[in-house]
């Protein structure tokens, strides 16, 4: 993302593809400019005659040039689409610079030759997240809700989308702040008597630089813990359903999706392959997978199923191991029970409708309590989703997602900030010098400069902003 900042910039910002509208965004110095020389208003009016915020009908125009002179005849043209145009002028944009956008007819064709007719008259095309970037580097937003945007059009469930929503309104970026204050409060007491050291550092200065230093490590050890919750919430929970076969396992995925995703069969080996499908279970994203309960493979197509089977049971952050209640343990129930000892297991039994013959206290005794339920008549699956948000939330989310970090760039600095200010403690308690005190919360404030943008490098930015679409 090399490209001059200066430039006006467009590109399409809707998906591809048939659609009721689709935008294409101008942004920069000559995005006014641009939108007078292809736009035509009913009211005879050009965009740069407009007020900020307004939105106007009328026609994007190919203008016929004359030959030779290249000069505009306002008189002829082709139509090329009947838009809405809308104006938000610099600085109260998203970017903080003049912003045009067409709202023109959905549809790969109307709106790539809009963006064409953008690009022929002055404008060039946004990279990937340039729009954002240069929200960024305007000064609008910092740089973690800048990525806070990507979140948002990423977030696979309600909860996610929430943490997403809350990081771009500044909830993290504020409680960042505030450790950062804290620190530097704290830099400014050991520079005072780094500047005197004849007195060095005074019990009242000690106990005050002390405390600073201890709410600043409470506050990110809060956010590090916070963000293994909201990487699940981000990322989701890989799981995976196995059992022997005919154990009802993809009658089991079927009542989870809460629709007919899985053919379902008395015959035993019915599932030859592996079934992925993402739910939404109390607001945490599960990748769940429906494996072939085939222990014995007969044939080539079996074996590969087996050891696809096995791939996803060893990757997986949880296993559903479903045990058939109308039948005693057999060899392949207690072959699995064995394999999975080390694993994250909630133990199922299914077929709870039918005469039991199961022996459910051997599987107590590895797993702990069983869940029972009925996949086929949909009896319980509300207490399996308990048990599932509980290995992970203990019980319901308790939402305080604005001071959550679900991206890995922040955990990773914020966990290197957190060793920095221990450090510091550390020294302190030690009574080592004033300078290295002072390094190590210098280190400190620097992770956080980082997460907010404070500072930063062009490659950095690049890598960021390459994630997101052209046309955000």
């Amino acid at each position: 993302m090399r490209n001059s900042t200066v430039d006006t910039i467009a590109a399409i910002s809707t998906s591809a593809g048939d659609s009721g509208i689709g935008i294409v965004r101008l942004s920069g110095k000559g995005a006014l400019e641009i939108a007078d020389r292809i736009f035509r208003s009913k009211d005879g009016k050009m965009p740069s005659e407009y007020k900020t915020y307004t939105i106007h009908y009328g026609w994007i125009i190919n203008v016929m040039r004359e030959e030779g002179r290249g000069k505009r005849d306002d008189r002829a043209g082709e139509i090329v689409d009947e838009v809405l145009l809308t104006v938000m002028r610099a600085p109260r944009s998203f970017t903080k610079e003049d912003i045009v956008e067409i709202n023109c007819h959905g549809g790969i064709v109307a709106t790539r030759r809009v963006l064409e007719l953008c690009l022929e008259n002055g404008a060039r095309l946004a990279e990937p997240g340039e729009f954002t970037k240069r929200a960024f580097l305007n000064g609008r937003i910092d740089l973690a809700q800048a990525e806070a945007v990507l979140d948002v059009i990423r977030a696979k469930t309600d909860s996610a989308l929430k943490i997403g929503a809350e990081q771009l309104k500044g909830g993290l970026s504020a409680g960042l702040n505030r450790i950062r204050k804290g620190l530097v409060e704290a830099l400014s007491i050991l520079e005072a008597n780094i500047d005197f050291p004849e007195e060095y550092i005074t019990p009242v200065s000690r106990d005050g630089l002390r405390n600073r230093l201890n709410n600043a490590r409470k506050e990110v050890d809060s956010l590090i813990i916070g963000s293994r919750k909201a990487k699940i919430l981000r990322e989701g929970v890989a799981a995976v359903i196995c059992g022997k076969p005919n154990a009802g396992k993809s009658s089991l995925l079927n009542a989870l999706l809460k629709r007919e995703r899985s053919i379902v069969s008395p015959i035993a080996g019915t599932t030859r392959d592996t079934i992925e499908e993402i739910i939404d279970i109390q607001g945490i994203p599960v990748r769940i997978v429906d494996t072939a309960g085939i222990l014995e493979p007969r044939d080539l197509i079996e074996k590969i199923a087996v050891t696809r089977s096995k791939n996803q049971i060893k990757n997986a952050d949880l296993v559903l191991l479903l045990f058939d209640n109308s039948k005693r343990l057999s060899r392949e129930d207690e072959f699995l029970m064995k394999k999975l000892r080390k694993k994250a297991v909630i133990p199922v039994v299914n077929k709870s409708d039918l005469k039991g013959l199961l022996d459910k206290d051997k599987i107590v005794k590895v797993f702990g309590p069983v869940i029972e339920i009925s996949a086929k008549k949909t009896r319980n699956i509300d207490l399996l989703e308990d048990a599932i948000s509980g290995m992970f939330f203990q019980g319901r989310l308790s939402l305080v997602e604005s001071l959550w970090m679900s991206n890995l760039r922040h955990i990773n600095k914020a966990t290197q900030a957190q060793k920095f200010i221990e450090s510091s403690l550390d020294s302190l308690d030690n009574s080592l010098s004033p300078e290295l005190v002072s390094e190590d919360i210098k280190e400190a404030l620097y992770c956080f400069d980082d997460i907010l943008g404070l500072r930063f490098s062009e490659d950095l930015l690049e890598k960021i902003f390459s994630e997101f679409c052209i046309g955000k």
